[in-house]
This record gives structure tokens, sequence and C-alpha cells, in this order.
């Protein structure tokens, strides 16, 4: 990336609220993208067809989250697992970094986080790097999930002269629902599910009726065409989307876009709503030079000159968040107060 770039995206991340839209490109290798699965969904004929490409992704995305927390992840998953972790550390790393260093008192240190993947590996990653992070439940015993929970902000005290200073904090919104997410019938409210107890490993050996049934207690919206309806209908779904709507529209807002194919139309609408309707919203998207041309098509950059798309440098290199943390995050450079001149 040329160093002309990083510039503009240093001063960008020094004044900017920060967001991110992420696909399930991050997760890669550990987990599948969802490409054909989704194509075969939208094309399956009838309901025991589309079961079955439901099993299919249920076995590829759904299955190995809950192996991961019980570890035991098989010889050549824990290899794709700790390759997908590092990628996703030094990320978290990087960006924690640029929050503590950017000098703004008046800017959160916080950093949304918008994701359609259904995924654990998240949260399990910052936790086990003991960041800060908010997934929108609130509660130790019996958390319960509420949109409101994500306008909440951490501040530290010191233990001797009291000073206060904000901990950088990362949100965790998952725009198409999550494994971690239980239906509790007695409160009418989404609670945690530790240990994805909810949900019946034996599902792929189901017939019909008894597959649907288990299936429904996942609260997470399938990758097909219908998903729009979906979320628009569901009550979380719909709260989430327009959370990330009003997000876009904040003034001096950024977004980073990586792994994410713009497919998913209700996305894309809401995204280029933003980019037409606020000025100030800079929009970055990160894909590989084959998919350039066609995502500056889909994105409309030649009407919306706050869109901009980045490459790797080489042509055969995918656009991950290993390459997004070492061609942007460990080359900003942001000014600590005292470190400059006078």
């Amino acid at each position: 990336m040329e160093d002309s770039n990083i510039q503009e995206l240093s001063e960008v991340i020094q004044s900017s609220n920060i967001n991110f839209l992420l696909g399930a490109g991050i997760s890669l290798p550990f987990l599948p993208v969802l490409g054909n699965i989704e194509r075969d969904l939208n094309s399956a004929e009838n309901e025991i067809e589309r079961e079955t490409h439901l099993k299919k992704y249920f076995t590829g995305v759904m299955l190995p989250n809950i192996r991961v927390i019980n570890n035991t992840l098989s010889a050549d998953e824990a290899d794709k697992y700790n390759e997908t972790c590092k990628s996703y550390k030094s990320f978290f790393k990087g960006l924690t970094e640029v929050l503590l260093k950017r000098k703004s008192t008046i800017l959160s240190k916080q950093i949304n986080l918008f994701t359609t993947n259904i995924d654990v590996l998240m949260e399990l990653i910052l936790e086990d790097l003991q960041i800060e992070y908010n997934d929108g439940f609130c509660g130790k015993f019996n958390p319960l999930f509420s949109i409101a929970n994500f306008k909440k902000s951490t501040f530290q005290r010191s233990l001797h002269y009291d000073h206060i200073s904000e901990t950088p904090v990362f949100n965790v919104i998952k725009i198409h629902g999550s494994l971690t997410w239980k239906y509790d019938e007695e409160t009418d409210k989404i609670i945690f599910s530790h240990a994805l107890e909810h949900i019946d490993q034996s599902l792929p050996g189901k017939t019909e009726g008894d597959f649907s049934q288990g299936y429904k207690k996942i609260l997470v919206i399938n990758p097909e065409q219908t998903k729009h309806l979906e979320s628009v209908l569901n009550l979380y779904y719909s709260e989430l989307l327009r959370l990330y709507s009003s997000e876009l529209e904040k003034e001096n807002a950024a977004l980073f876009v990586v792994g994410f194919s713009m497919e998913d139309k209700h996305i894309k609408e809401i995204t280029l709503r933003a980019a037409k309707s606020n000025p100030t919203l800079r929009i970055f998207i990160c894909c590989s030079q084959a998919s350039k041309i066609a995502m500056g098509a889909k994105m409309e950059i030649e009407q919306n000159p706050n869109i901009q798309i980045f490459t790797p440098d080489k042509p055969e290199e995918k656009f991950t968040l290993g390459c997004l943390t070492e061609t942007v995050l460990k080359k900003i450079n942001i000014e600590k107060p005292h470190d400059r001149k006078y």
C-alpha cells in the first residue's frame, strides 16, 4: 500500500468513529466461506433439498464451534484454528494500540465490529487476550441480551491517585445472530448459552420434522436470499441493522470492510444509502485484486467518492485480517500527545 494511503488512513483513524464490517472471509481457514452454501440454498427446489444444504451448513460452520469450546478439535482442525487465531490476535492487538495512542479526548475509545458471522471466535480470542469487549449481554450468572448494552463505555480508575481513563472496548455486533444466543420462553428474551448446550449435535442425522424443530432453536439468519425478510421481520435483527445504519450516519464515521462480499442486499443498501447521505463518512473496502472491478461496480464508487477500495500488492493474495494488520495497522503513525514538540 502506498505511503499516501497510509497517511490518509492515519488521519482518518485519528479523528473518526471507527466501524468494521467483517464477513466469513476473516475466519478462514478454520471456517469455510458461505458462497457455495448460499448458492445451494437459494437454488434448492424443495424442502428436502434445502434441508440437506442446511445440514451441510450446520456441520461445516456450526459444529466446529462446539468442538472449540469442548477442546475436541482434530489435529487438522487445531492447525487451522490456530492459524485463524493468530490472524485475529494480531488484528485486535493492533487496533487496541491504535485506540490507546489516539490523543482525541472527544472520541470514544470504542470500535464497532459489525459481522454477519455467527461463530464464537471473536469473543473467545478477545477474552483470551483479556481485551474488553461487549457482545450485548449483561449479567454473570444469567446474562440477558439487549441492544442498549452496546452503548456502554468502560473506565478504569487507578489504585492510588484516582486517575480515570477510558478503556478500549470492542463492540461485537452480530447482525445475523449468534450461536451463543438462546431463546428463553419463560422471560421471552435472549439469554447466553455458555457451552452452546441448546444446539443438538445429532441434527445432521435427524429426519425432516425433527431436524426442523431442533434447527429452529438456533437463533441465526440462514445464508440465503430470504434472510432479508427474516432480518426485517425479526425485532432483534432489525434493531441491529438500525444500529449499523445509525453508526454510519454519525459525523466523521469510518467503515472498514474486510472479508465481506457485499452480496447481502440489505447490508449493501444501508451502506450505500449512508455513503450518499453522509458526506463525512469514509468507507474503505478491502478485497483481492481479482474482485476489485466487480466490487467497484457493486458499490457504485464512481458516484460515491467517499468509498475507496484497497487491494493487496500481490495479484494472487486475498485481503485477510492478517493482510490488513500488516499493511495498514502496523504502519499507521498516530502521534501521542507527549511525543509532540513545541
